[in-house]
């Protein structure tokens, strides 16, 4: 269950807020919280489940010439040939193996 609270900060943090939410595709709610549970679980990523782990950058879609956001059809297709190109490494290194 969510509730709904209401807090008042510097018009620059909102703005700082809205940028850091935006470059990690997230909505404003979505960055406060995160940060909160983070704070809360010392500075450990934990997320809606309870997980917490060390996070990689498989691909990060601002690098595919989207600084704004991207459409899902091209998302899916990244997707895709990012596990193409991963198949295909397995599968050289256990011939290498061999």
């Amino acid at each position: 269950m969510s509730k709904t609270i209401n807090i008042s900060l510097p018009a620059e943090l909102v703005k700082k807020i809205d940028e850091a939410a935006k470059s990690n595709y997230a909505s404003r709610s979505d960055f406060i919280r995160e940060s909160i549970v983070m704070r809360l679980k010392g500075q450990h990523l934990v997320d809606e489940w309870g997980d917490e782990g060390h996070w990689e950058t498989i691909v990060d879609f601002r690098d595919e010439g989207h600084p704004d956001g991207i459409p899902a059809e091209e998302v899916i297709a990244l997707l895709e040939k990012l596990e193409r190109n991963d198949r295909q490494k397995r599968q050289t290194t256990r011939k290498t193996i061999r």
